[in-house]
């Protein structure tokens, strides 16, 4: 089907459209494997000819300029799907990691050990081995419950050395604890900490 010199008429463009339309859903879902997706992107490469037509060149072959149209969303929505695809693939080998050490954390979880204490005493141990004002400010605002800009005040710091310090020593404790508790289990005993001082 030939459209007018200019692709003017609406009725000449209707026809073509009608035409060629399921050949390239068919052309698309043969790439993309969805039927609304295909659907989506052949008639956004009619709407696209349509909206462009008064500069375009077909070279008297409006179809094949279509299809090549159709060609270049279909390798644009593929290449996003391949990188959506890739970043899922790298949360859940993230996932995976972290949940093969909180296997391996509560594997290794002795509960006759914490309740005895050690989870206190690594706890202590960790903060004794901390520089002077990482502990103070770990203690004073964690512990004894200050806010940061007291804890600034009391030290003469800025409220954010203090979340600098409190950072140090949360990455600390953390560290200590990886091998005998998963997070939430540390959480907890933090707080039964911040009640003894």
């Amino acid at each position: 089907m030939q459209l007018s010199d200019k692709y003017g008429p609406t009725d000449d463009f209707g026809r073509f459209f009608d035409e060629y339309r399921p050949r390239l859903i068919a052309f698309a879902r043969g790439y993309v494997r969805d039927r609304l997706v295909a659907e989506d992107l052949a008639t956004d490469s009619f709407l696209y000819f349509w909206e462009n037509r008064s500069r375009i060149d077909t070279g008297g072959n409006p179809a094949a300029y279509v299809l090549k149209t159709l060609r270049h969303k279909c390798l644009n929505h593929l290449r996003a799907q391949a990188v959506r695809l890739r970043a899922h693939g790298e949360m859940e080998e993230l996932q995976q990691r972290v949940l093969r050490e909180s296997i391996r954390s509560l594997e290794m979880c002795d509960p006759e050990r914490l309740f005895e204490g050690e989870v206190e005493r690594i706890v202590r141990d960790c903060l004794d081995e901390m520089p002077e004002l990482t502990r103070s400010v770990f203690t004073e605002q964690r512990l004894r419950g200050r806010s940061y800009r007291e804890v600034a005040a009391q030290y003469g710091i800025s409220e954010r050395r203090v979340e600098t310090e409190l950072g140090k020593a949360l990455g600390k404790l953390r560290l200590a604890l990886r091998d005998y508790l998963p997070a939430a289990l540390a959480a907890a005993v933090l707080e039964r900490l911040t009640r003894q001082f």
